[in-house]
């Protein structure tokens, strides 16, 4: 679906911001082959793959399940987050669950259930066409190592119980945000690629 008048464009997505559960019933409904929304990135969590601004375009086609380094959108605490995936959840407790970072981020996100992902990214606009995103960015052996060792942590705790693994990756997040609060950073908040803005 598509509109040109922005005054419909912000009242649908207002309305959507409003009420998670209906955004997901809403794509549930649209789901088909060929269908997809478009959205536009706040936030600074991907790095250069989809910088704050991009606009993107995420496919509305039903998926048994997403592999690892996919950019996918899903719908955490009232925003839609657009992040890759660096796990799927194969058995036991972690069946039916991701794992997803930002690019520029050290710990993962709290795990997604399969069902609160929207769909794949499948482009982004750049210079008049829909390209695909670029790649994860090269990061110091420093927060490869880092990454490393959350998303191990991480790991262990999802295949116990993914309500276990969220409360700690909170705990670490919050630990993030305190050490850069220490550094000079925003103490509030991790960068976070946010695609809400339909």
């Amino acid at each position: 679906m598509t509109t040109q008048r922005p005054d419909v464009v912000d009242a649908i997505g207002h309305l959507l911001r409003a009420d998670p559960a209906r955004t997901l019933a809403v794509a549930h409904s649209l789901r088909a082959p060929h269908r997809c929304i478009e959205s536009t990135v706040v936030g600074s969590s991907m790095g250069h793959a989809l910088p704050a601004g991009s606009r993107i375009r995420i496919a509305l086609i039903h998926r048994d399940r997403y592999e690892r380094g996919e950019l996918v959108a899903y719908l955490a605490g009232g925003h839609l987050i657009v992040h890759r995936v660096v796990h799927r959840g194969r058995c036991g407790a972690a069946r039916g669950w991701l794992l997803a970072r930002g690019d520029a981020t050290q710990v993962p996100d709290p795990p997604i259930a399969h069902e609160h992902v929207l769909g794949a990214l499948t482009g982004v606009w750049h210079i008049g066409e829909w390209v695909a995103s670029d790649g994860p960015m090269r990061q110091s052996w420093r927060a490869r190592t880092l990454c490393a060792s959350a998303t191990a942590v991480a790991l262990g705790a999802l295949y116990v119980s993914p309500r276990a693994a969220a409360r700690l990756l909170l705990a670490l997040h919050r630990g993030v945000a305190w050490l850069r609060s220490g550094a000079g950073g925003d103490p509030r908040r991790e960068p976070n690629s946010s695609a809400h803005r339909p």
